[in-house]
C-alpha cells in the first residue's frame, strides 16, 4: 500500500470526534520533531547560547578578555 496525503486524510475521517484533539497534538508534535531534527550538532547548539554584556562588548571584546575593561 502506498501512503500519501489522501490515504492519511481518509483515515483521519474515520477517527471519532472525541479523539481529534489528541490526534491534532500528535500531528503537531511530529511536525515539530521533524522540523528540529536537522538542527543538531555544534552550530545548532551554539545558536541557543545567550549572553549579555555591555553595549560595546563586541567592539572591545579583547579589552574585556584581557581585563583592561570590566563589565
Amino acid at each position: 500500500m502506498i501512503v500519501n496525503r489522501e490515504v492519511i486524510k481518509s483515515e483521519i475521517d474515520l477517527v471519532d470526534t472525541q479523539y481529534l484533539d489528541t490526534l491534532y497534538r500528535i500531528v503537531k508534535s511530529l511536525q515539530m520533531q521533524i522540523t528540529r531534527e536537522p538542527q543538531s550538532g555544534l552550530m545548532a547548539n551554539l545558536k541557543t547560547v545567550k549572553i549579555s554584556g555591555p553595549k560595546d562588548f563586541a567592539e572591545n571584546i579583547d579589552a574585556y578578555l584581557s581585563g583592561e575593561k570590566h563589565a
